[in-house]
């Protein structure tokens, strides 16, 4: 037992050697054959070398090479050398296409090298394959002369489409081209005629599996550098997309889903980009823009205005004629995420004129507020509310034109040059380069200092110096209104104005704070220095604030005044009408010339003793009623609250101005208990006056006996009195009072020069501003 363990112990260690030893032997063998199998490659190699050697003949093949792209490009073609660079690449050096039209001798198109990479083994088969033609920095120079030719060959398609060449011995190669690259190259636009250049540096451009009659897929990478003024840009270009040379028919050339990025701004901007027809071409973009403001415009414009522009997409869709010298645009639209953009028109960039241009422009409804806040320079009018505009923008001849424009708002709130509006919504449209205005609201306010209008349709124009307004409906201070008025000549400080005035309500001290107001707003416009006299106060301290405080912005003012009811402290009435025609209507009212003509009905006279207490001119002139109050207390007679409340029926006045003095042509009053007639004049600036008044009472009773001059001779009460001198320290002379009731029919009987149609003419008609 023991010698079969020591027996089989033995025999173990012997197969491992002889594995090591089958597997050095297989090692021999297998470096054998690879040693075999590489020299064979090297034989074979050599072989392919010097058959191409044979094949290759330099000389010969650059001449051919010469030949055949002399015939398809019309030009003088030019190859220094060529040189088998490998088995399977061809370098041909100092390639050139030599201009021989506008600038004979230089060259179109020329390269430092030209690299022609092919398959080795389908030449056997009397086939070149090439997989790709690289041209090493190449030159592409297009020069347009002062006729405008250009030195661009024209391609001969027929020899382009031709798929064999004749090989060295005669026998035809079948020629195909796979891919085609550019690197490094240069692409420059050079008009002699203008004196502009442009060029595109860097330009690498690669196409794959390149057909010159159908799409391909091509890569591209370029700076597109400019010089504006004295400032040079550098534009990097990197896009991917499809073309189509269609065999060199530039009308049919199609260039599909070019997308790419520009280096523009601080971020890319992102285009889509399809053409066809290189002769007068078809084009579409679409753009991806990033927001922008005025620092990245600097390059083209230095000291532009603060401005922010959101991000936006754009897309426009157009074409080029007459040479590239026309851009049409059937649509240019930009969006951003408040508004919308949109362009038509034609540009003329003929070299001949200077640029010309017609565009019509429209946005969408946006946010002011955020208009506001991306354009700081309308900051200062703090917009609210919707807007959208409209223009169509001109240039002929180097010059800029604005035909048309037109701005729409809703609920716009802001303070224009101190018309600060609230709600209002309408529209405005700017004609004839801002020379015309027509504007219309619907509804909103407008405050003007303390002046405030409400509720506001309106219809307005401004055109060659001349404003019209029409307001429909609204309200004053929260007074109803309707309101014409027309301003000829408005920057003249001969200025005309001519009104048509319906209040519901007329106060005339309040009225004049709203003159007042608008003369303020609108002075200031133009920076006019305009000052009113402070306000008094005491004896007639109503007609030195009316007097000295008459704005100098309606020198000449004319127009008619109708009023439901009228209310002042001293009289207050219903169906007030007022007809009113002046010249130098200026403040001091020295030059004040011109007629007025007013009718009050069913009104009242209020608080005579207490406004003679007051007045000293109403004292005097009140004079005569205070005695005949003196002699109602004592029962001579009764006529009731003479000298509180009294009403009337019927009062009215025709005067005319003279040099700021007052002349009344006729003025009447006749009531329940008071009927009266006056004639005289009133100097407004001296506060001088001669009234001439006959009074006349209505008794409720007799209770005694009138001395004689103080009865008509109908045996009614009755003074005549005359009021004259100085407004501070007038006269009073009593007149004889027989003929009074006498003077006054005559005086109701002659009546006023008008009947105030125009008034209710205005009232009924539809006014609108003319457009």
């Amino acid at each position: 037992m023991s010698k079969k363990k020591t027996q089989s112990a033995a025999v173990k260690p012997r197969w491992p050697k002889r594995l090591l030893r089958r597997t050095g032997s297989l090692c021999k063998w297998a470096l054998r054959l690879g040693l075999f199998v590489i020299m064979l490659a090297f034989l074979a190699g050599a072989g392919l070398w010097v058959t191409a050697l044979k094949m290759f003949n330099a000389q010969q093949i650059s001449e051919a090479l010469a030949d055949r792209l002399q015939t398809l490009f019309n030009r003088p073609v030019v190859i220094s050398s060529l040189d088998l660079k490998f088995l399977n690449t061809v370098e041909l050096k100092g390639f050139a296409v030599l201009d021989d039209q506008v600038r004979p001798g230089e060259p179109f198109l020329s390269a430092e090298s030209v690299l022609i990479r092919y398959k080795v083994l389908p030449l056997l088969e009397n086939k070149l394959i090439i997989d790709e033609v690289t041209l090493q920095r190449p030159r592409i120079q297009i020069v347009r002369d002062e006729t405008g030719t250009y030195n661009t060959p024209p391609v001969r398609t027929a020899v382009a489409q031709e798929t064999h060449i004749s090989g060295l011995h005669g026998e035809r190669l079948q020629v195909s081209v796979e891919d085609w690259r550019i690197r490094d190259g240069v692409l420059s636009y050079k008009d002699l005629g203008a004196g502009v250049s442009h060029a595109v540096y860097g330009l690498n451009v690669h196409f794959s599996h390149l057909r010159f009659n159908e799409l391909s897929r091509f890569r591209l990478e370029t700076v597109l550098r400019n010089r504006w003024k004295d400032n040079i840009s550098d534009l990097e270009i990197r896009g991917t997309g499809q073309i189509n040379f269609a065999d060199f028919d530039w009308s049919k050339f199609a260039l599909r889903n070019f997308k790419t990025q520009v280096a523009l701004f601080r971020k890319p901007v992102r285009l889509t980009v399809d053409i066809d027809n290189l002769r007068t071409p078809f084009f579409t973009v679409q753009a991806e823009a990033p927001a922008f403001d005025q620092q990245d415009l600097s390059v083209f414009q230095k000291d532009l205005p603060v401005f922010q522009v959101p991000g936006s997409r754009w897309t426009a869709r157009g074409r080029l004629e007459a040479g590239y010298t026309q851009l049409h645009l059937d649509e240019l639209s930009a969006k951003t995420k408040n508004m919308t953009l949109s362009v038509l028109g034609t540009l003329d960039f003929a070299a001949a004129k200077p640029l010309a241009f017609s565009l019509q422009a429209k946005t969408g409804w946006g946010d002011l507020a955020v208009l506001s806040k991306n354009w700081p320079a309308l900051a200062r009018f703090r917009l609210t509310g919707q807007g959208q505009a409209s223009a169509e923008l001109v240039r002929e001849e180097g010059h800029f034109s604005l035909p048309v424009a037109q701005i729409n708002t809703k609920q716009l709130s802001g303070n224009f040059w101190g018309f600060e509006t609230a709600g209002l919504s309408g529209s405005l449209v700017i004609k004839k380069n801002g020379t015309d205005f027509y504007a219309a609201t619907t509804d909103g306010r407008v405050t003007i200092k303390e002046t405030v209008f409400d509720k506001l349709k309106l219809t307005g124009s401004y055109r060659k110096g001349n404003v019209y307004a029409y307001i429909g409906s609204g309200t004053l201070d929260g007074v109803p209104l309707k309101m014409r008025l027309s301003i000829d000549r408005i920057k003249s400080p001969r200025r005309e104005i001519n009104t048509s005035i319906y209040l519901k309500h007329f106060e005339p001290m309040p009225f004049i704070r709203v003159v007042h107001d608008f003369a303020d707003v609108i002075m200031a416009i133009p920076k006019t220095k305009h000052k009113f006299s402070p306000a008094q106060n005491g004896d007639l301290a109503w007609l030195r604030n009316f007097r000295d405080r008459l704005p100098r912005f309606m020198p000449n003012f004319s127009g008619t005044l109708y009023a439901d009811t009228f209310a002042s402290t001293v009289l207050s009435g219903r169906d007030f009408n007022a007809e009113f025609a002046f010249t130098g209507l200026l403040p001091g009212a020295a030059k004040l010339n011109g007629t007025l003509d007013v009718e009050l009905k069913d009104g009242v006279i209020h608080q005579m003793e207490k406004l003679a207490e007051e007045q000293q001119a109403l004292n005097i002139t009140f004079t005569p009623f205070i005695m005949m109050h003196r002699m109602e207390r004592s029962g001579s007679f009764k006529v009731g609250e003479v000298l509180k409340d009294v009403a009337f029926n019927e009062m009215a006045a025709s005067v005319d101005f003279k040099n700021g003095t007052m002349i009344i042509n006729n003025a009447y009053t006749q009531g329940p208990v008071i009927s009266a007639a006056v004639s005289g004049w009133t100097d407004w600036v001296r506060e001088t006056f001669e009234l001439v008044i006959w009074t006349m009472f209505t008794p409720s009773s007799k209770a005694g006996l009138l001395a004689e001059n103080l009865t008509d001779e109908s045996g009614n009460p009755a003074l005549a009195f005359k009021v004259s001198s100085s407004m501070l320290k007038p006269r009073l002379e009593m007149l004889r009072a027989k003929k009074t009731g006498v003077q006054i029919d005559a005086a109701r009987r002659r009546g006023l020069r008008t009947e105030f149609t125009k008034s209710r003419t205005f009232l009924k008609g539809e006014f609108n501003a003319k457009k």
